[in-house]
């Protein structure tokens, strides 16, 4: 039905967007002129000409700009000024967008300039359907988590474990069907389970893009639902120094977390040698529902990182370190000792043990220590095109702490981990970038190795995973062509993965060595048509695997973190995934639309299904028991953003995401999937405000989620999913001038009524309602 639905819909809106438009448009362009040199740019002598429409404004006395009434496309932007060298470019437009363009003096022997601005990677795959978090919209997300920053996305939603531990979930899919990759590296961690957040410091970021549906083509195998690419600003390319720092405070939790990066580049015979260094620290204690505190569930984290690039014209070098450490609290409400109590937690509306506010985090708890080193390094082949190479290093280690101590006196001061995890991963990617065909047609081809080794130890009675290695490589082939109105894209991999684990019988400590080879071709096509200015349409199908992961094969244990027993399958067979998608970008007058639609087969998808009513009864207390299985799933859906402005100064947006999942060999809905989400805002905006503030915003929000009825009838879980919910929310913010800069401070409440209410993507929701009220201040100071 859904799907009839969307192809009526968008039938009904294309023929209407091609057969006429209105010459209204709602897009703002913003940015700020600088010089590239030590000379001053004269306050007012700016000027930001568009020739095509007949149209130009000056800059202001900092050098900044707006232009309104910008339509979707290309756009022709002169910028000019009295003794700097005249940029005439081109940007395309399809949202709201802020530059910053670096002019040079007419002395500067130099021909090149610098806008920043919304750009696609050469080597990325462009009729993808993506989605981006950048400038004020991520600026809204400093000191959430990645998974909590990414939840404003349509068609993407959390897995979560209690009020600190997020996962991002893409069209129904997450954990290992999702990649990451962190500045360009593929983040490597244990992802297998729920409570097994990404490793990444997003103040690190200044751009986040979502790649919906598979990606393996240009990724490997495991991009099988979908891409999250977190990247960090170009270094500076021109000589001194700069940097800013981030603090935010937030009620709930009474927690804080401060970030600050300086930069620089050097100038002379050292110049094209450039460098950032960047931390953050992050602290919070017990979260508080509606109507009670949540014992156990503070955090704190300490990140850094360092990058170092030496780069010319016809080569470059870069190096770059990073490590991520924390301490998160697991809910004691989630720790259980027997069977009946374990019945009686899920059935009671609040936990039987009253907490009260503290920073202290005691067992139960999880530690995370992820380390990445990077280097990479280019070549221009002139007319043979460009090679690029990167190689990494990571070595992620993971310690779970169950409730109880040990009863040895002598094993407990020494606080060992029950479950201890150190996955060591090694990647290798080369990528040649040809020269272009026939001034149409453009691509790569690259090659790609990883190998990871993983150690497992802990006084956990029950082994959860054996230690393992594999060794992995693929090779792609990607195109692309370019007409006037047409962009079609299509590529081709080729994957090969083998693995062996080292299994030990608790009964017999006798070791077992199982091993597994998977290979398999997958296949990408796409098109992109833009009708005009206003409408576009994007078509994309998609082939993926990935072959099951140790914890789906082998899992036989208590999981602490998860606070369940999860067994595993040994004969479980490699996923694959079919994917189809059609979207549509669609402007009329001030009103803005961008809809896709998915329909996603899985042939052997691979769940975690609950045993219930079984409950797994150990020596370490009684635990919800899962099995993983496979089954063949058919996933169909529809992603939804409009957005209309209006009366000059304001802009509602309104966000809807809609899943349905089935199980096909069983005919009945499959589990674990989100439940529909309507996430709708009003904003007012003011540009500037007299010369002391600009950017200045007030904004409402309401965020609405209906119960998920549609759950299997043929498996029992241990509790019905929980009452749907409706949220709301606010936030304020400006820009003010400090010193030539400008400081943003914003204001965000979320759940502003306290209301108490469950999550059916949060595994905890057996136990513990999600966080109540929470005001969240954020100042970013640039200097």
């Amino acid at each position: 039905m859904i799907t009839r639905i969307w192809i009526y819909a968008f039938l009904l809106l294309a023929a209407t967007a091609v057969k006429g438009q209105s010459p209204s448009c709602p897009l703002v362009v913003r940015g700020q002129v600088i010089s590239a040199d030590s000379a001053a740019l004269p306050p007012g002598a700016v000027s930001i000409n568009l020739p095509k429409l007949n149209r130009g404004v000056r800059a202001d006395s900092s050098g900044t700009f707006s232009i309104d009434h910008i339509c979707n496309g290309r756009l022709e932007l002169v910028i000019s000024c009295e003794g700097f060298r005249t940029l005439d470019t081109v940007v395309r437009v399809n949202k709201d967008i802020t530059l910053q363009v670096s002019l040079h003096t007419v002395a500067d022997q130099l021909h090149t300039v610098e806008v920043t601005g919304r750009m696609l990677k050469k080597d990325q795959l462009s009729t993808a359907v993506t989605t981006t978090i950048s400038g004020a919209a991520l600026e809204q997300t400093k000191g959430l988590s990645l998974g909590e920053a990414l939840k404003t996305i349509s068609g993407v939603n959390t897995l979560q474990t209690g009020p600190t531990i997020f996962k991002p979930v893409i069209h129904g899919v997450y954990s290992n069907r999702i990649l990451i990759l962190n500045n360009g590296i593929r983040q490597e961690g244990q992802n297998w389970g729920n409570d097994h957040a990404p490793e990444i410091d997003p103040f690190i970021a200044t751009r986040i893009t979502v790649i919906k549906g598979p990606a393996s083509i240009r990724y490997g195998s495991d991009a099988i639902g979908g891409v999250i690419l977190v990247e960090p600003k170009e270094l500076p390319a021109e000589p001194g120094f700069g940097g800013g720092v981030d603090v935010v405070g937030m009620t709930n939790g009474r927690g804080g977390a401060v970030s600050g990066n300086v930069e620089g580049a050097a100038g002379g015979k050292w110049k094209g040698l450039s460098f950032r260094l960047q931390g953050s620290l992050k602290k919070a204690g017990n979260a508080e529902a509606a109507n009670y505190w949540l014992g156990n569930t503070g955090y704190n984290e300490g990140d850094y990182s360092a990058t170092l690039r030496y780069a010319k014209d016809r080569y470059g070098i870069e190096a770059y370190y990073s490590r991520f450490v924390t301490k998160i609290g697991i809910a004691t409400a989630s720790h259980i000792g027997t069977v009946q109590d374990l019945l009686s937690a899920i059935a009671r509306p609040e936990p039987a043990v009253k907490a009260d506010f503290t920073y202290s985090i005691v067992r139960p708890y999880q530690t995370i220590d992820h380390q990445l080193l990077k280097a990479d390094a280019y070549w221009k082949l002139g007319k043979f095109g460009r090679l690029d190479y990167v190689f990494a290093r990571q070595v992620d280690t993971r310690k779970e702490y169950d409730a109880d101590i040990s009863f040895n006196d002598s094993l407990a001061k020494l606080n060992p981990p029950d479950l201890y995890f150190r996955l060591t991963t090694y990647t290798n990617d080369l990528v040649w970038q040809h020269p272009a065909i026939g001034k149409k047609i453009v691509g790569s081809f690259g090659l790609n190795y990883l190998t990871h080794g993983n150690l497992q130890q802990g006084t956990g009675y029950q082994e959860l995973i054996p230690n393992f290695v594999d060794y992995g490589g693929g090779a792609f082939l990607i195109e692309k062509a370019e007409w006037k109105k047409l962009t079609v894209e299509a590529g081709l991999r080729y994957d090969y993965r083998w693995m062996r684990a080292y299994t030990v019988d608790a009964r017999t400590l006798r070791e077992d060595r199982p091993t597994y080879t998977w290979n398999r071709t997958t296949f990408n096509a796409g098109a992109v048509y833009y009708f005009n200015d206003h409408f576009s349409v994007d078509y994309n199908f998609g082939t993926a695997w990935r072959p099951p992961q140790v914890i789906e094969l082998f899992a036989n244990g208590i999981h602490q973190s998860a606070v369940d027993y999860e067994h595993g399958d040994s004969t479980l067979t490699l996923e694959t995934a079919y994917n189809n998608t059609l979207s549509f970008n669609w402007l009329i007058g001030p009103l803005h639309i961008e809809a896709g639609g998915y329909i996603n087969y899985f042939h052997h998808y691979i769940y975690l299904r609950p045993d219930a009513p079984k409950v797994q009864s150990t020596i370490q207390g009684a635990f919800p028991s899962f099995t993983y299985t496979q089954t063949n799933a058919l996933f169909q859906g529809v992603d939804l953003t409009v957005e209309y402005s209006f009366l000059k100064h304001f802009l509602l947006t309104s966000k809807t995401s809609i899943v349905r999942a089935r199980d096909v060999s069983t005919d009945d809905w499959l589990i674990g999937i989100p439940s529909d989400k309507f996430d709708n805002t009003l904003k007012y905006e003011w540009p500037m405000v007299g010369k002391k503030v600009k950017a200045l915003f007030i904004s409402v929000n309401n965020l609405a989620v209906p119960r998920q009825v549609r759950v299997p009838t043929k498996i029992q879980d241990y509790a019905p999913p929980p009452d749907g919910y409706i949220l709301w929310g606010a936030a304020a913010g400006c820009s003010i001038p400090v010193g030539k800069k400008w400081m943003d401070v914003s204001l965000t409440a979320t759940n502003l009524t306290n209301v108490a209410y469950r999550d059916y993507m949060d595994k905890f929701r057996y136990f513990i309602d999600e966080i109540g009220r929470n005001v969240i201040l954020r100042v970013s100071v640039p200097f």
